[in-house]
């Protein structure tokens, strides 16, 4: 399933608010750190989710190591702020005192997108980070906000870019962080949805505006819990004719699914075929959202079950195995 994803060295994702995007991120990031690529996943100014997912408590910009291959941190916007100020003054105690200038904070809370751009920049300097001739992460995965405003987001250093008319220190680094971002060989942009209407339909439009806007495609969609089939599709002939079996009996005697007198277990088997019907049928219409957007989308899309554990860490690591091609536990739908 990582297949378009192995190759890049950053990863946004995004998606409507509630479908899950966060707990794909932080499974992405697993996922791959379990591959053995030294992988960073990036909150961007946020409550954060990843703490939470993964168990960790965040200590400002410093990613923080989570095991031998994955790290995490939540860029603060006030923190990248002064962390890029540092890059064009000299020291932090200099940005520190710049920021700390009541007249300063107000023209920079006022300035437009000044957060989206600092940030923007400290995950280039992450990017760009290098041990020994190489670079440090293998991949980033930054967990974007809402598909609403995540083209913006993104395009935010390429409109400063042009405000600036390409002029000055700070004009090169916005050059610097659009030309990654605008780069499909090496940055993937991922969107996480539901398979219901209003997710699917953000979906295909934040493809066909990061085209329009940004000039490149998406380079997956993430389909989240998807309801499974309850039986094998060379089943379902056998499960159509014992349903209608079961639903052609009068009132009270559904039951009935052999020549004898209803019993508990015969009782309890229609139960089953009907709870199995209403499964299909949930599945059926997954399927019918997600024909939709494969449709109209021009990228890969894949499907992630539901789970029902009720611990995120339980969550996190049944995605991220998902995710990384471990389907043993998620291939025997129940066959009548």
């Amino acid at each position: 399933m990582l297949d378009p994803l192995l190759d890049k060295r950053l990863i946004f994702v995004t998606g409507k608010g509630g479908v899950g995007k966060s707990t794909v991120t932080a499974a992405l990031g697993k996922a791959l750190a379990a591959r053995g690529k030294r992988t960073l996943v990036l909150e961007t100014d946020t409550f954060s989710a990843m703490e939470d997912l993964y168990g960790y408590e965040g200590t400002g910009l410093e990613p923080v190591k989570l095991s031998e291959t994955l790290y995490a941190s939540n860029l603060m916007a006030e923190d990248c702020f002064v962390a890029t100020l540092t890059r064009f003054v000299p020291g932090e105690r200099v940005a520190r005192a710049v920021i700390n200038n009541r007249v300063a904070r107000v023209f920079f809370k006022a300035a437009p997108s000044v957060n989206e751009v600092t940030i923007l920049d400290q995950i280039r300097v992450f990017y760009e980070a290098e041990d020994q001739g190489k670079p440090r992460y293998d991949h980033i995965v930054v967990d974007l906000p809402a598909s609403g405003h995540a083209v913006t987001f993104l395009n935010v250093p390429a409109t400063m870019n042009g405000m600036m008319r390409g002029i000055g220190p700070i004009a090169k680094m916005t050059a610097q962080v659009s030309t990654i971002i605008n780069d499909p060989k090496q940055t993937a942009i991922a969107a996480v949805c539901l398979p219901e209407e209003m997710p699917v339909n953000e979906t295909i439009e934040l493809a066909s505006n990061l085209k329009s806007v940004l000039g490149r495609p998406l380079t997956l969609a993430i389909a989240n819990m998807v309801h499974r089939a309850p039986l094998h599709d060379d089943d379902r002939p056998i499960f159509d004719a014992l349903l209608a079996r079961v639903r052609a009996n009068a009132p009270g005697t559904s039951s009935l699914l052999f020549d004898e007198e209803p019993t508990d277990e015969s009782d309890a088997l229609a139960r089953l075929v009907e709870g199995n019907a209403l499964a299909l049928g949930w599945h059926d219409r997954d399927q019918r959202y997600l024909g939709e957007l494969r449709s109209r989308v021009d990228a890969p899309v894949i499907e992630l079950p539901i789970f029902y554990e009720t611990s995120g860490d339980d969550v996190v690591a049944n995605v991220a195995r998902q995710l990384g091609g471990d389907s043993s536990s998620l291939d025997h739908p129940l066959a009548i």
